[in-house]
């Protein structure tokens, strides 16, 4: 904690203020312990700025030594000339603490302090476990440099006993397998680097970064003074800061703009519309569940997928009778056209499979089982033949690979809603890419094509997102011409 000298208590305040959030975001899950050189005390014998801040700090956030009040001091001026007791262990939980103890200052202890020992109920298992450590995302294939023809031979040795196997979900696990086994063979990974901005800054602004920083300690040297020189040199540059990342951000907006007029994609399309829609913060650390706030991640967990779970079952008593014998209806002459191609159903060919693959979307989430769209990009004339051997067993057997039914879901909060509640999410999920593969072959097969050109959803190139748009876009520049 800052020294106590002129305006410290300032600063003091701002440290104190960090230790309250961290207090606040954990006391409900966990047991507090705050230990340190305060630099302000806690006996009524002494009531300087930093003492009358830290005693109002600790009664409000319920802390103790755990036990009856120390009065020998902890700290010893070098020249002797004061001491007193600044050193803690603080508690929120006076059960805590059995013992509390301050050592007597010894000639062989060359610091100023004295140190500070406490004696806790808290009781660790001999037996615990080392926690085994999340081996997700920390690295990143690195598909440009793949060996491609070693990749390609990996897999094309699993070929033959895959197309073999009757079994739709065994193909699926010797499948998925393969390409993994082939992939941490031949692909380079690299660390990913999960901390730090987004946004880097240009030479010249870093150049200005420093600047600042630099003036800033210096006028903490002075005192920050209001009205010091070193104060309106840290303003100004500030203001040189400010107006040169301004200029940046609006130079970037330009370039994608220009971008997206000289060469229209999808993916410029849709950092457009991520760049305009609300950055509100939607994180939480705390969920209501029973009416009552829960801090714990693994109950939390655990009441998201009971959640989304339970929005998955069919419920009856929510539509109207009408629809559901309609649902019904159509049930029974879906079953009876497929009854009636059971005997010869049309299969999938090789190149209709290597077309689905090209459909597919790269540099996205890999599923489940670690299978991205590359995997299987990167080996279409080699893995086709395995695919379409067992897409082909699906429209056969009529049996949907288990595989095909899991999926990492995240729940994503609503724009505007409140974090805390539940109900306020929705479900976003990474379907196994296999499936996603087996589902464009089956579209093409199902020949659905726009039969007007307001039709936006199931058409190439279109999306509803887009039609969204030009709605959004219209009624912006009605109002803007009253």
């Amino acid at each position: 904690m800052p020294t106590c000298n002129t305006d410290s208590q300032y600063e003091y305040r701002e440290c104190l203020d960090i230790i309250y959030d961290i207090i606040q975001k954990y006391q409900e899950s966990h047991k507090i312990i705050l230990c340190g050189d305060l630099n302000g005390t806690l006996l009524d014998s002494r009531n300087n700025k930093h003492d009358k801040i830290l005693k109002s700090f600790v009664s409000e956030m319920g802390l103790s030594t755990g036990v009856d009040k120390d009065e020998r001091h902890t700290f010893f001026h070098h020249a002797w000339s004061s001491s007193s007791q600044i050193d803690y262990i603080l508690v929120n939980d006076k059960k805590l603490i059995s013992k509390y103890n301050i050592d007597e200052k010894s000639s062989i202890n060359l610091s100023a302090h004295t140190s500070v020992t406490v004696k806790t109920t808290i009781e660790i298992p001999a037996n615990t476990k080392p926690a085994i450590k999340n081996k997700k995302a920390k690295f990143k294939l690195q598909w440009d440099k793949i060996d491609k023809r070693q990749y390609n031979n990996l897999i094309q040795q699993d070929s033959t006993s895959i197309i073999e196997e009757n079994n739709v979900n065994t193909q699926m696990d010797m499948v998925t397998n393969s390409l993994i086994r082939a992939g941490n063979i031949t692909i380079p990974k690299k660390l990913l680097q999960l901390k730090g901005p987004k946004w880097k800054a240009s030479p010249e602004v870093q150049i200005l970064l420093r600047s600042c920083r630099d003036l800033y300690k210096q006028w903490q040297e002075v005192g920050k003074q209001k009205d010091h020189p070193m104060a309106t040199m840290l303003r100004n540059e500030k203001r040189k800061l400010r107006s040169k990342v301004r200029m940046e951000q609006a130079l970037s907006r330009q370039n994608l703009y220009q971008q997206i007029m000289d060469n229209p994609n999808s993916q410029l399309f849709y950092r457009l519309i991520n760049r305009n829609r609300s950055n509100q913060q939607t994180s939480t650390n705390c969920l209501k569940i029973d009416e009552n706030y829960n801090y714990v991640p693994e109950e939390q967990r655990k009441s998201f997928a009971k959640y989304y779970e339970d929005l998955s079952v069919p419920k009856e008593n929510i539509y109207e009778n009408g629809y559901l014998n309609l649902c019904k209806i159509r049930q029974q002459l879906y079953e009876q056209a497929i009854d009636k191609e059971a005997e010869d159903p049309e299969q999938f060919t090789e190149s209709e499979v290597m077309k689905a693959i090209g459909k597919l979307n790269t540099k996205k989430s890999a599923d489940e089982s670690g299978i991205t769209a590359e995997h299987l990009q990167n080996s279409k004339s080699t893995v086709s033949p395995v695919l379409t051997s067992i897409f082909n067993n699906i429209i056969l057997k009529r049996t949907v690979p288990v595989s095909f039914k899991f999926g990492i879901l995240t729940p994503v909060l609503k724009k505007q809603k409140d974090p805390t509640v539940m109900g306020n999410y929705r479900g976003i999920t990474v379907t196994p890419t296999i499936g996603k593969t087996f589902e464009y072959a089956f579209l093409e097969k199902l020949n659905l094509k726009s039969k007007t050109l307001l039709q936006f959803g199931f058409t190439e190139g279109l999306s509803p997102i887009m039609s969204s748009l030009l709605i959004s876009e219209s009624r912006y520049e009605i109002k803007k011409i009253n």
